[in-house]
């Protein structure tokens, strides 16, 4: 089963993209199931939840949400206790918060603890997102399982790849790296520690698949990256 970690669906200015498009790629790419969260401009966690009630076996709902609001906790909780979700999605940048606040982002962190849910994070090398920041939070919720989107690129993917090596629960998802990135991350953490993701629409589905073909040529480890990995974490 190949399960894509990263798609944003709904509104957002100049565009409107239906989970029904997602389908149409998903089927094209022969990918079976695909974590969708909103798009992060304009969240809306109840489209989502209408998506995974209408499709499913198809999609895997994670919630977003701005941290600053000030019933942010009771939104996440909505979308852990009444819809199901499987996770929460971070952006640092999107919000405006460093990664490593723990007076803001404990709170939700805690509930994925509470609700056993898994936490993935937009983690480049910009300065509120690096690697270091959220292999912290990771430390500090060794329950919580942390995704990093990106591996650090464009210059801390080095460091991404230690971490996720060094930290049990500290994990790695391909979209938007490069291939000799996505080759470093197989050969330094390991395919236990490697996500496929594509972050569609903006990302090719086919084609980050292909890339992580690209590098390695073992069936078992390929199952694993594909959506092995995905499955054991979200408990599915």
């Amino acid at each position: 089963m190949i399960i894509d970690m990263l798609a944003h669906i709904g509104v957002k200015k100049g565009e409107d993209y239906k989970v029904e498009s997602l389908l149409e790629i998903m089927d094209a790419a022969g990918v079976e199931r695909c974590m969708i969260c909103s798009q992060l401009e304009t969240v809306d966690n109840e489209y989502i939840d209408e998506c995974c009630r209408k499709y499913p076996e198809r999609t895997l709902g994670f919630a977003v949400i701005n941290p600053w609001d000030v019933d942010g906790e009771e939104q996440l909780e909505r979308c852990f206790r009444d819809y199901h979700f499987h996770g929460l999605k971070m952006n640092a940048i999107r919000f405006g918060y460093s990664a490593d606040r723990h007076g803001v982002l404990d709170p939700y962190f805690e509930l994925c603890r509470k609700y056993k849910k898994c936490v993935v994070a937009h983690g480049q090398s910009d300065m509120f997102s690096i690697p270091d920041k959220w292999a912290q939070m990771a430390k500090s919720f060794p329950d919580v399982p942390v995704i990093l989107y990106h591996m650090g690129v464009p210059l801390m993917y080095e460091r991404a790849c230690s971490l996720a090596k060094e930290i049990p629960n500290f994990y790695l998802s391909t979209c938007g790296s490069y291939v000799p990135v996505i080759r470093m991350a197989y050969e330094v953490a390991g395919p236990e520690k490697i996500l496929y993701s594509s972050d569609a629409p903006f990302g090719d589905e086919a084609q980050e698949i292909e890339k992580i073909r690209y590098i390695c040529d073992n069936s078992d480890h390929l199952e694993l990256m594909l959506g092995g990995n995905a499955k054991r974490i979200l408990g599915l």
